[in-house]
């Protein structure tokens, strides 16, 4: 049985589940591809495989600088780090780290790994207290990331001539324009049928499930406001029914889902 990797391929699945083409489905193609968008739209939202976490490489640019924030990609749902350049050293050869590991290489090999261990982690320690990290606030509806500490966005100075010299510091916790920084952040599983990424999501079991149970609600739904209608052979429209049916299977299908394939919520204590 091949793969469902299109929302029409989903949609035609889901008629074909509620009985078409022997049943004339009184969905338009527009709703139900709606009803499939909210579908997925929960499932990035809730299931544990509905986002990716990546590192990010963003380089600022002139309207970083006028904006004083960072504009993020639609698909990005949180940020959870801003990774520092430089963090130790500026060249990776004079890293502290690399000349304690170069410096004691030898006795590693014949002594315990202890003492650079704890080394590493008062290291750690150091720079938590001297360089912590930076704290951030992002906000999906607007997809803009602001800094709390310290500018994020330097000013911007041309590529030959400093046009100020207050104004094009490079201090720390300052960057201009061409600058990069790495973010830790989770990107939503968007399926896209141009690129391929994601499309598995429309063949996943319980998203045929829910999909078809939403498109069915659709169908009672635009069928209500015939109810008693009689139709030849003495039978009589009942959209209601079949409205109460899918609500019924959609309430099961997120029990289930919350059960089974959403992640359990993060309990702060203390």
């Amino acid at each position: 049985m091949a793969k469902i990797q299109t929302a029409t391929g989903l949609r035609d699945y889901a008629y074909r589940k509620l009985g078409s083409p022997k049943i004339e489905i009184q969905v338009d193609d527009t709703q139900a591809l709606d009803r499939i968008d909210d579908t997925i739209q929960l499932f990035i939202e809730r299931h544990f495989d509905g986002a990716v976490e990546e590192f990010i490489v963003y380089e600022f640019t002139q309207e970083d600088a006028t904006n004083k924030f960072l504009t993020l990609d639609d698909s990005i749902i949180a940020v959870t780090r801003i990774y520092e350049p430089g963090r130790y050293s500026s060249e990776a050869m004079n890293d502290v780290r690399y000349k304690i590991m170069a410096d004691e290489m030898f006795d590693m090999t014949k002594a315990s790994m202890t003492n650079y261990e704890i080394t590493m982690q008062h290291l750690d320690m150091v720079s938590s207290y001297f360089n912590p990290d930076r704290t951030f606030s992002f906000n999906k509806a607007t997809n803009q990331l602001h800094s709390h500490s310290g500018k994020i966005i330097g000013p911007v100075c041309s590529d030959d001539t400093i046009l100020n010299q207050t104004d094009c510091e490079t201090a720390s916790g300052t960057w201009t324009r061409g600058h990069s920084l790495l973010l830790r952040a989770w990107k939503a599983v968007v399926p896209n049928e141009a690129t391929g990424f994601g499309i598995d999501v429309y063949n996943d079991e319980w998203v045929k499930k829910y999909a078809t149970a939403m498109i069915k609600q659709q169908w009672g739904a635009n069928m209500k406001q015939f109810d008693g209608m009689p139709l030849p052979g003495g039978i009589t429209v009942n959209g209601q029914k079949v409205w109460d049916e899918a609500s019924e299977e959609i309430t099961k299908l997120e029990e289930e889902f919350s059960l089974n394939y959403e992640l359990p919520v993060n309990f702060l204590v203390g």
